[in-house]
């Protein structure tokens, strides 16, 4: 009967929640309640729905009161009483429900349960019954020392746990905090009981409060383990649990915060960890202590804490909002020197360019951008302004070079930080409105930290890719087209490959021609449009430089002098190295007559024009094809005289000087003589010291010969022959002086430059020669014999070994020895004979050996003359003997005999003259038949007649025999 009756008191309270004592100094947030009374009413298990009518407990009490006067019987009145009471503590909690504010008397419901204990001291349930009754009428000691009763005569009772725990509750009240743990230990070895969950919490609290950290960190994460399911497959979040598990957890959670301060902080939760690894639930154990740490304003640790967990499990889907919690910790703790710091990282850990971005799907990227988006500006612009302050600070203290390098270098620094971070920004919110105003000042940055390849791309997208790709250009777009071309124009400069700064250049120019293109109103637009041109032209892209140049001088409003001017130099120079000489002429002539002479570019204006009119000419003349039966190149050449004469207009200038000189040339090759003797004689008058007068003086000498001036012409030539600095011109100008002189009639002078050449000229030898001939020309006519035999004795005397050198030897000896045989013919024989044929004689042997030289040199021409006169010789002193003078007084007889005497002495001479004509008439069988030989015959005709005077006969020729 006994054991029924527990069975059916355990459905009756087996989920009854037991008061307990008030846990003073705990700081948990868990309210057991402080009496049994207010434990919550017991709920029977569901039945089969029975209709029962409903009877008020005041007509249920008298019902059962009744029962108990009309029954006699022991055990029947027992229940009764038993179930009287049970009603009146029923009542009474009804009546303390309906009327919260008014305080209830239990005393009734006590007295009834003390009463049945006295017959049943070991009635476990009446003892439970008791207690309650005892607690909710404040009699908490009354209430313990029925508990207590079950303990002692009771342990397996069903209630054993609850009065176990409330002992715990008790003794833990009365800060007995082993005795509590052991009662709590106790409950636990009940097993799953209600009290399971209250009584591991109240045991972590008795450890904790004795100090026991350690235990009792360990005793609150079996319990959290227990909360969230931590040994199941499905686990539990705090989100999932009831409400009373949630207030637990969130108390529990609270305190182990608690303990882990004890044990030195963050450090300390992982030595709880299991051998297997950190419990799903980590996070909220750092964020627990993390918390109390911001709660008790002990900022820095609270930071820390979230920190240290985003350092161990930085990639768990926690790590973010661990770290969200640290900075904002930092934050509320005004530690702004921190927050930064702690923001940046956040940036490094979970940006795009992290690991862990790569591996986090669209809902966890989504929950990041949430931070990033705005600290990554705020971060990137703090960066940018630190930069500024430091570059200004590095140029205050540019007197003091170690502070200025310093704060140079921080301030590279942190404008690449900057520029990093808005790079960032761009690169994970790409379409977002702030895109635009972001990369410009990324751009910004990275030109200040000298990156101005990665700046001029950051300008250029600014520029013109945002409005390409949106359709609206970004209030910016102008600023960052114009630092494009900037920048573009500072990596041309530093750049030491050529190929590169050739390359950095192009860039440049086409960035110039684009931002012109596109702001033409922007007042820096016609400025970049030139500079671009400018630039075209340094490349030697000429012909785009005079499209670029013909655009700004086309722009509205039109250019200001000097852009105007700026063009026209473009022009100008552009022009003329495509040889379109017309046009760059037109532009320098625009060009020049704005310019005052003073100006510093006159001369060089006034130069390029007059090359520009030159190169006009110099291009017709080398189109000029002079050929021997074609006179077409006179017109062409006649216009290109034109222009070069038209050079000198804006000015005497050494390019008009050399102009004129080449008009002069051609001049004389049409042979406009007097136009080409105006234009020398201007040229020399202007330009005296010109390098090119000296050679005028040959042009000079054929405009003179075509003037058929030759003595004019002969003057210039000497005064080259004197000046030239070359020697050879110098020496063919003095022999072509002396044939001048010699053609003007002017003998005198004629003899002068030529003996002058025979002087100075030595070689080449045989033109010394030619000078030494014409002076025995020369002297030949001017009837000086005396000279002209001293210059033939030269000529005969030469060992020029050259066929003309020979010549002139033979022709000059040839001429001595007509002079000796002229001598040796007008000897005549007189009496006494003896001494004039001594005389004779010794003149024939003198114009014989004059001959014999004439012979050794062996020249045709003056061989047969020399032969002839060699048998002449001969055949004269031959006749002279026979005509000599006879003496005065001889006898016919003696008469006689002196002319055989003479003929004997004569006929020899005879015989030698013939044998020498026959000689020289026997070289008609070489082929030779001169004057010479022809006088030979005509000798010998005299000498021989019977042979060589016969009359010649013809012979016919009859046709008849054909």
């Amino acid at each position: 009967m006994k054991a029924v009756t527990h069975r059916h008191r355990v459905t009756q309270l087996a989920l009854a929640v037991c008061t307990a004592a008030s846990l003073s100094g705990c700081a948990s947030q868990f309210d057991p309640g402080t009496t049994l009374a207010q434990l919550p009413v017991s709920e029977l298990p569901p039945e089969p729905a029975v209709p029962m009518p409903k009877v008020a407990l005041p007509a249920l009490i008298d019902s059962y009161e009744k029962a108990l006067a009309a029954n006699r019987d022991p055990r029947t009145r027992r229940q009764i009483q038993l179930r009287l009471a049970d009603l009146e503590m029923e009542r009474l909690e009804q009546q303390q429900a309906d009327n919260p504010a008014m305080a209830v008397a239990y005393n009734n419901a006590v007295r009834h349960y003390e009463e049945l204990l006295q017959t049943s001291a070991d009635d476990d349930y009446l003892a439970y019954r008791l207690a309650r009754a005892r607690a909710l009428d404040g009699n908490t000691g009354g209430s313990l020392q029925a508990l207590e009763t079950i303990v002692e005569t009771a342990p397996d009772s069903p209630f054993i746990a609850e009065a176990l725990f409330r002992r715990g509750e008790a003794a833990f009240g009365r800060k007995q905090y082993r005795a509590a743990e052991r009662d709590f230990a106790a409950v636990l070895a009940q097993g799953d009981t209600p009290f399971a969950r209250n009584a591991r919490y109240m045991l972590g609290w008795s450890q904790f409060k004795d100090a026991r950290y350690q235990d009792a960190g360990e005793t609150f994460l079996v319990l959290m383990d227990d909360l969230l399911a931590e040994g199941q497959v499905q686990k539990r979040s705090l989100e999932e649990l009831q409400q009373g598990e949630r207030r637990l957890a969130d108390d529990t959670l609270r305190v182990l915060a608690l303990g882990f301060n004890y044990l030195g902080g963050a450090g300390a939760i992982e030595s709880f960890s299991p051998e297997t690894g950190p419990r799903s639930y980590q996070h909220l154990l750092y964020r627990g202590l993390g918390d109390w740490y911001a709660e008790s304003e002990r900022y820095r640790d609270g930071a820390q804490t979230f920190l240290t967990y985003v350092e161990r499990y930085p990639q768990s889907a926690e790590a973010p909002n661990m770290h969200v919690r640290a900075v904002e910790i930092l934050q509320q703790g005004n530690f702004p020197s921190e927050v930064v710091p702690a923001k940046r990282d956040f940036i490094v850990r979970y940006g795009i360019r992290s690991q862990y971005w790569q591996a986090a799907d669209d809902q966890q990227r989504g929950e990041l951008t949430a931070h990033l988006k705005p600290w990554l500006e705020e971060l990137a612009r703090f960066d940018h302004a630190r930069a500024q302050a430091l570059a200004k600070e590095a140029h205050v203290a540019r007197n003091n070079l170690r502070v200025a390098e310093k704060a140079l270098r921080e301030s590279r620094e942190a404008f690449l930080a900057a520029a990093s971070l808005y790079g960032e920004f761009i690169e994970t919110f790409p379409t977002d409105g702030k895109a635009p105003e972001l990369t410009f000042l990324m751009a910004e940055s990275l030109s200040e930290a000298g990156q101005y390849a990665l700046a001029f791309n950051a300008y250029r997208r600014v520029a013109w890719e945002f409005a390409e790709e949106t359709g609206s250009a970004p209030p910016q777009a102008s600023e960052a087209g114009y630092a494009a071309i900037l920048t573009a124009g500072q990596v041309h400069k530093r750049q030491k490959n050529p190929e590169q700064a050739s390359l950095w250049l192009d860039r440049k120019i086409e960035t110039s021609l684009r931002f012109a293109d596109t702001w033409p109103q922007d007042q820096r637009a016609l400025a970049v449009q030139l500079d671009a041109a400018h630039n075209l032209f340094e490349q030697y892209r000429h012909q785009e430089t005079i499209a670029a140049a013909e655009k700004a001088a086309a722009w509205q409003p039109p250019p200001d002098a000097a852009q105007r001017r700026s063009i026209l130099m473009l022009l100008g120079h552009s022009y003329f190295e495509i040889d379109d000489f017309a046009a760059a002429e037109n532009a320098y002539t625009q060009l020049l007559s704005g310019m005052a002479s003073t100006d510093p570019e006159y001369v060089n204006t006034r130069d390029r024009l007059q090359s520009s009119i030159y190169k006009q000419a110099e291009l017709i003349l080398s189109q000029v094809h002079l050929t021997s039966d074609s006179m077409e190149f006179i017109a062409p050449t006649e216009q290109a005289i034109a222009l070069l004469l038209r050079v000198r207009q804006s000015g005497r200038s050494t390019i008009a000087a050399t102009a004129q000189y080449d008009a002069i040339t051609q001049l004389v090759r049409l042979q406009r003589w007097p136009a080409a003797q105006a234009e020398l004689t201007d040229f020399r008058q202007h330009y005296p010291n010109h390098k090119l007068t000296p050679s005028l003086a040959a042009k000079a000498v054929a405009i003179y010969q075509g003037m058929d001036m030759p003595e004019a012409a002969a003057d210039e030539l000497m005064a080259l022959a004197s000046s030239d600095p070359s020697a050879e011109v110098r020496r063919t100008s003095l022999y072509l002086a002396a044939e001048q002189f010699e053609q003007a009639g002017n003998n005198t002078k004629a003899i002068d430059a030529y003996r002058q050449y025979t002087r100075q000229w030595r070689e080449p030898a045989l033109q010394n020669l030619e000078a030494q001939y014409q002076l025995v020309s020369l002297y030949a006519k001017a009837g000086n014999q005396s000279e002209r035999n001293l210059w033939l004795k030269s000529l005969s005397g030469n060992r020029v070994s050259e066929p003309r050198g020979r010549y002139l030897a033979a022709f000059a000896q040839s001429e001595l020895a007509e002079q000796s045989y002229a001598r040796f013919e007008r000897l005549s024989l007189t009496l006494p004979l003896k001494q004039s044929l001594k005389n004779k004689k010794q003149a024939m042997e003198t114009t014989v050996a004059d001959y014999k030289k004439v012979l050794d040199f062996g020249i045709a021409e003056f061989t047969t003359a020399a032969n002839f006169r060699l048998a002449e010789v001969y055949r004269q002193l031959s006749r002279d003997l026979i005509d000599s003078q006879r003496p005065n007084g001889l006898s016919p007889l003696e008469l006689e005999q002196y002319e055989i005497l003479l003929e004997e002495q004569a006929f020899p001479f005879e015989e030698k003259a013939i044998e020498l004509h026959e000689a020289n008439i026997q070289r008609t069988a070489d082929g030779v038949y001169d004057q010479w030989v022809k006088n030979s015959f005509s000798s010998l005709e005299n000498l021989l007649p019977a042979r060589y005077r016969k009359p010649e006969s013809t012979l016919e020729w009859s046709e008849e025999a054909y």
